[in-house]
């Protein structure tokens, strides 16, 4: 239930906002979203894995990301620092279903602006998806 951005498959789960090309990251859009088939309904987490670039955060300050499991809002959480981060956070079962995929995803308030062009960036996407617990 987890996505790894490195497989070969990764792309099929892709819905919007996320930079489709090899290696073991993606850079996102302003609104990165998945699909992802659950196994399970009950101790279900999100999980997601990604990098903050320094240079971006340079220029736009602390970012929020909002972090969505089938449009319900699931949290928001504040980053001011460059680097590695893990979020996790248990997803209410009723939120969830086996039958069908469900949808992943955050928003990002503020979008890196690259000087030399004017592409926007959000984060560095390693992993998400759902572990059950």
């Amino acid at each position: 239930m987890m996505i790894d951005l490195g497989d070969p498959d990764a792309p099929t789960h892709f819905v919007k906002d996320i930079e489709d090309g090899g290696g073991a990251w993606r850079w996102t859009g302003q609104r990165p979203t998945l699909k992802i088939l659950v196994f399970a309904r009950e101790h279900i987490s999100l999980s997601a894995d990604f990098t903050l670039w320094e240079t971006a955060l340079q220029q736009t300050g602390p970012i929020q990301l909002s972090f969505f499991v089938n449009d319900h809002l699931l949290d928001k959480v504040r980053y001011a620092e460059p680097g590695y981060q893990h979020f996790e956070k248990p997803v209410p079962a009723d939120w969830l279903t086996v039958d069908s995929e469900s949808t992943v995803g955050f928003a990002i308030d503020k979008m890196y602006t690259a000087p030399e062009d004017g592409k926007k960036f959000g984060i560095i996407l390693t992993r998400i998806g759902f572990e059950q617990k």
